[in-house]
């Protein structure tokens, strides 16, 4: 099923991070990205992102489309369509103008789509102040 999916991304692949390879830090590139091995930080790509079976990354990611074969823990930022598909598992939020999510995939966590523009998702320092101010004012 994969497989299908990535030849679907017309894009060319400028980017892939190899099975066997492990990043720690954050990524950038303006062209499609593979990820078949492990990322720990941030992901983010003007072109597509595809995060392989054998893939997993613990950070935000971020890109035009995104397709999620393996595992993510972070949240997920697309503006066109993201697919979870049956080998896929994503444990944060989303936020997309379209999903998928095939039978056998996991996903937990919120999403909203449909949005004309697609807004990067707050930053949890963000929510905790958010909330704080909401008990700031229960208590008063």
């Amino acid at each position: 099923m994969l497989k299908k999916s990535t030849e679907q991304v017309s894009t060319k692949i400028s980017s892939i991070i190899g099975s066997d390879m492990v990043v720690e830090g954050n990524i950038r590139a303006k062209e499609a990205v593979r990820v078949e091995g492990s990322v720990t930080g941030n992901v983010e790509t003007d072109g597509s992102l595809i995060i392989s079976a054998t893939g997993k990354v613990k950070g935000n990611i971020r890109g035009s489309s995104v397709v999620v074969g393996g595992i993510l823990e972070g949240d997920l930022t697309s503006s066109g369509k993201t697919e979870v598909i049956s080998t896929g598992k994503v444990i944060g939020n989303m936020r997309t103008k379209s999903l998928i999510v095939d039978e056998n995939a996991v996903f937990q966590g919120q999403c909203i789509m449909n949005t004309n523009d697609v807004l990067a998702l707050p930053e949890v320092d963000d929510l905790m102040q958010i909330e704080d101010k909401k008990d700031n004012k229960k208590v008063k």
